[in-house]
């Protein structure tokens, strides 16, 4: 939103018509007079005394914009696949564990980027460079030109395999992610796939579990998208719930909701009430996180079944379908 009251506010200002805009989140690419830069940039750069701009401007009719390298050439634009410096070429091992179905998605995205990125100038040249890559992430050469050229014969047929895409997908039943465990995910992929199923594998180990991203832990009580449970200060009673938001926001409600009417107290008030007891406020336990909703009542759900001490109500988990009560239970 700032950056595109940036936009507005800023085009509003100039006193010549810009000839091309183009922006990506903070990355702008513009065509305009060469005298003119310095009062454009100054423009931006006053928008906001926290937000400053720096420019790059063509040298010898290129420039780099995004994952393109624009080249001006007789009064034409094109364009050709760019790599940054810090560009390492490193991507999924072909021997590492992970489905066969993401290295091919390795070769299909480094060919879309290596053609629908360039002029057909330099196709030629921008697949060689990804089958070099390839080979180096140890690709066969098999594997690698039997993907190539699937991916390349798509594109002569892009329209028809649109269409074929959009009307399988519509025909689909739902989509379904579930974690790669090789010789039994397999299995469940062709099942669900027979039932109007799209699949995606998912991989738990990530780069992210090893690698430390230098962000400071956050306080419990600042933590979003969580299972929480409140523990009961005089029994073995407790009540567990699920919020989107801060969890000391939440524990607030809960706290205060016994303000209200009896008639609207929440589980936790009218236990607190009718039993003269209270809950241990201070000690919350954030017993799983999850940013997506779904998910996370799904989790809410599973550990409300498997304490037989809670307190919440019985429609709070009427959605688990109890098919799966002795998994849950002896989990």
């Amino acid at each position: 939103m700032v950056l595109d009251d940036l936009e507005t506010s800023c085009m509003d200002i100039l006193d010549f018509d810009i000839r091309m805009f183009c922006r990506y989140v903070d990355d702008v690419f513009m065509i305009l007079p060469t005298d003119k830069i310095n009062y454009v940039l100054d423009i931006f750069n006053n928008y906001h005394p926290r937000l400053k701009f720096t420019v790059e401007i063509e040298s010898n009719d290129y420039i780099n914009f995004l994952d393109t390298t624009v080249i001006r050439e007789n009064g034409l634009l094109i364009t050709n696949w760019y790599r940054k410096p810090s560009f390492t070429g490193r991507y999924i091992n072909y021997f590492a564990s992970n489905p066969v179905e993401h290295k091919i998605s390795i070769v299909t995205g480094l060919i879309d980027r290596a053609v629908l990125l360039s002029d057909s100038r330099f196709h030629d040249e921008n697949v060689k460079i990804v089958k070099k890559v390839l080979r180096e992430n140890c690709y066969p050469s098999e594997f690698i030109e039997k993907y190539v050229h699937k991916r390349l014969k798509t594109f002569k047929h892009r329209r028809g395999i649109d269409k074929e895409e959009v009307n399988d997908n519509n025909n689909r039943r739902g989509y379904a992610s579930i974690p790669f465990v090789k010789g039994l995910s397999e299995g469940m992929c062709n099942i669900l796939r027979k039932c109007d199923f799209k699949v995606a594998y998912s991989v738990y180990k990530k780069l992210d579990m090893f690698i430390k991203r230098g962000k400071d832990k956050l306080l419990k009580k600042d933590k979003t998208g969580v299972v929480y449970r409140i523990k009961c200060m005089e029994c073995e009673a407790c009540y567990i719930g699920q919020t989107k938001r801060q969890l000391e926001t939440r524990i607030k409600e809960h706290k205060n909701d016994i303000r209200k009417g009896e008639n609207n107290w929440s589980v936790v008030s009218r236990y607190r009430v009718l039993d003269n007891h209270d809950f241990d406020w201070d000690n919350v336990d954030i017993v799983h996180e999850e940013r997506y909703l779904r998910k996370r009542e799904i989790a809410e759900m599973i550990f409300i079944k498997r304490d037989a001490n809670a307190i919440n109500h019985q429609k709070d988990i009427e959605n688990l379908p109890c098919v799966y009560d002795k998994i849950v239970t002896n989990v």
